[in-house]
């Protein structure tokens, strides 16, 4: 199929360069550098690998400019010399491949290891609903240091190479916090009106461009709005961007709406679940207004056809991707060359947030387990081997192509009508379709690496020895956990998947037994599609889905037209609380003092877990090298089922 791609290569000035293409690297936390603060040859092989994969623009993640006040560590560092040699390495690398790169700069202000802020406004952290930030409040000697260091960072930058700088002023950092009206309450020349509040920014700008000369590239990231009660609005933005344009600036990065106080709001173009995907309508009015390239996040719109239109219509300068590039490296090589379905699109599970900024680890992606692990080919195998690969989860998805790509031959076998497993349940919550996007790009694959592909089939151990594999991948996945209470094998009771598949009939009076993820998800279809009169929601543990990421609860729980409302409309939780029977008319259970009760209901949903389904395990045992990978190895997450499924399929 013949596509249009001209608007994504579109010309493109900005400062002296002329850029390829209209898809860019975006700033996103990688965790790679050093504890310390140096980049390390992790960090390098990251950013190689999306200028390798046909980027436009490279630009780092934030690199701290004030070694007092630094985020999370580990977080690259410029603001001394000893961190200017890894700088210069990760240039050279970059350079090599014809594209410029671009040093983001930045201070972390009230989010740092020592929090600081304009007025002391307490702050809540990513995720993290009911938890505040307390911070001190910065000098007017502290702000004019800040600004010079800022100044200085950028100066050093320019010295090991970098093309330009861009300037964090988002996500609650400390120079939104200035510009803020929710945050700042200074009455000195930083605070006041918006014009004041936009003073700090635009002396970093303004010195940057008097000390770096007139080519250096300089952008700035902010927001259209942060969604923050009294907090900023488009138009005190319009006033910092075109302050921002007098004193120098080269473009204008329009992050997604929010803080890390707002990210999980269903309002903010985040481009997490159940918000609005994409802010091409946002970017066209900066463009109206000014006179430099205006660039936008992809806040979850990874379509290069509307990539394509919006730059067609000059409706904006460049996409940056930060999560889709993680999902795959090479998605502006084949978004450019027009091979859309070969592009490994996002599924918005949210690993990448929660390992990336919310728990220290470093930074992952669910369905590209090369991110952060140097991302190298699959290399060909010296042997070429039978394979038989049983279940076409998100496990038995990737050992199958990678085991094609190393020049195998695969066959896949699924009982079920569509590969996908339970990873096509875990897509039928609400917001999350995004999750067949996986199942759809791995039966893409299979088609162009020649994966020979069994539906409803049962893989029996006659039907696996008529194969004659050399290697057989156990890709079983889990199935419901049934725990031995009373009443718990009647047949009246239905599983949480039955309800999400919509195969059951839900009364008035409903029963989810579990509330971890499974449980909380299903529950909250129930409320929504249903509308029962009442959902009692228990669960043994003290607290409503343990098993979820902060970013997932957050969305549910913190946004007054989900969990709020539907606790308002009849779902009533009871925590460490354990069923001991099931009856046809509702449950027996005990709370954490040991009362017993008895709950009413005409619908129980059982969402107790899963456990891992291995039984084909044994039977092959001693037959065949058989590698047992995803949830059938263990019940976990999608990022280890196929991390584990690309280890192993690697060195078979």
């Amino acid at each position: 199929m013949t596509r249009d791609t001209s608007g994504l290569i579109k010309p493109l000035k900005l400062g002296r360069f002329n850029i390829k293409n209209r898809i860019w690297n975006s700033p996103l936390w990688t965790r790679t550098a050093s504890v310390e603060g140096e980049i390390t040859d992790r960090t390098i092989a990251h950013y190689e690998a999306r200028a390798r994969g046909g980027c436009g623009v490279i630009t780092t993640e934030a690199c701290s400019v004030d070694g007092r006040h630094t985020w999370k560590t580990p977080q690259i560092a410029i603001y001394d010399e000893k961190f200017l040699p890894g700088h210069r390495r990760l240039v050279e690398t970059i350079h090599a491949y014809n594209i410029p790169i671009i040093c983001q700069i930045h201070h972390a202000g009230m989010f740092g290891n020592d929090p600081v802020s304009p007025s002391g406004v307490k702050c809540a952290d990513l995720g993290k609903v009911g938890e505040f930030i307390e911070s001190r409040v910065l000098t007017l000697e502290e702000i004019e240091e800040i600004r010079d260091l800022f100044i200085a960072a950028a100066c050093r930058a320019q010295a090991v190479g970098y093309d330009g700088v861009e300037v964090h002023g988002a996500t609650a950092y400390l120079l939104e916090q200035f510009f803020s009206p929710h945050n700042n309450h200074r009455e000195d020349k930083y605070g006041g009106s918006v014009e004041k509040r936009a003073t700090l920014a635009a002396e970093i700008v303004g010195g940057i461009r008097a000390a770096c000369g007139p080519d250096f590239i300089i952008g700035y990231c902010g927001a259209d709005c942060d969604w923050v009660d009294g907090g900023i609005t488009r138009d005190q933005t319009t006033v910092l961007v075109q302050i921002l344009e007098k004193a120098g600036l080269s473009y204008f990065d329009l992050q997604t709406d929010g803080t890390y106080e707002t990210f999980h709001r269903i309002e903010c173009s985040a481009g997490y679940r159940r918000q609005p995907i994409g802010q091409f309508d946002k970017t066209a009015y900066y463009k109206s207004i000014l006179h430099i390239p205006v660039t936008t996040r992809g806040a979850g719109e990874y379509d290069p056809e509307h990539w394509n239109t919006a730059f067609l219509n000059d409706e904006c300068d460049a996409i940056r991707l930060g999560k889709q590039l993680l999902a795959d490296p090479d998605t502006a090589n084949k978004a450019v060359s027009g091979d859309w379905e070969n592009i490994r699109t996002c599924i918005k599970c949210g690993n990448c947030i929660n390992s990336g900024e919310v728990m220290p680890f470093e930074l992952s992606c669910a369905v590209n387990p090369g991110m952060g692990r140097y991302e190298k080919p699959v290399e060909p195998a010296w042997v070429k081997k039978n394979v038989v690969v049983v279940g076409g989860g998100p496990a038995g998805i990737e050992a199958a192509r990678v085991s094609a790509l190393r020049g195998h031959k695969v066959t896949l076998i699924e009982k079920n009508e569509d590969i996908g497993g339970n990873l096509y349940v875990a897509s039928l919550p609400i917001s999350k379709e995004t999750f067949m996007n996986y199942i759809n790009w791995g039966k893409e694959q299979f088609r162009r690496l020649g994966v020979k592909v069994m539906l409803n089939t049962e893989a029996t151990p006659e039907l696996i020895d008529s194969l004659q594999p050399d290697t057989v991948f156990l890709a079983t996945g889990g199935k419901p956990a049934m725990p031995p209470i009373p009443g718990i094998d009647n047949p009246k009771l239905i599983k949480a998947e039955d309800v999400l598949k919509g195969k059951a009939e839900i009364g008035r009076n409903v029963i989810v037994a579990g509330a971890g993820e499974v449980g909380i998800e299903t529950s909250d279809l129930i409320m929504v599609k249903y509308q029962p009169e009442s959902l009692t929601l228990i669960e043994m543990r003290p607290d409503l889905g343990m098993d979820m990421n902060p970013m997932d609860k957050a969305m549910l729980f913190a946004n007054g037209a989900l969990f709020p409302t539907h606790f308002q409309n009849g779902l009533r939780p009871m925590v460490n609380t354990r069923i001991t029977a099931f009856r046809e008319d509702g449950v027996t259970a005990v709370d954490a003092e040991g009362n017993a009760m008895e709950i009413p209901a005409d619908t129980i949903v059982l969402a107790m877990g899963y456990v891992s389904e291995k039984s084909l395990a044994e039977k092959l045992s001693g037959k065949y090298d058989v590698k047992v990978i995803g949830d059938a190895a263990k019940v976990s997450k999608i990022v280890t089922a196929i991390y584990q499924a690309n280890l192993f399929a690697r060195s078979n």
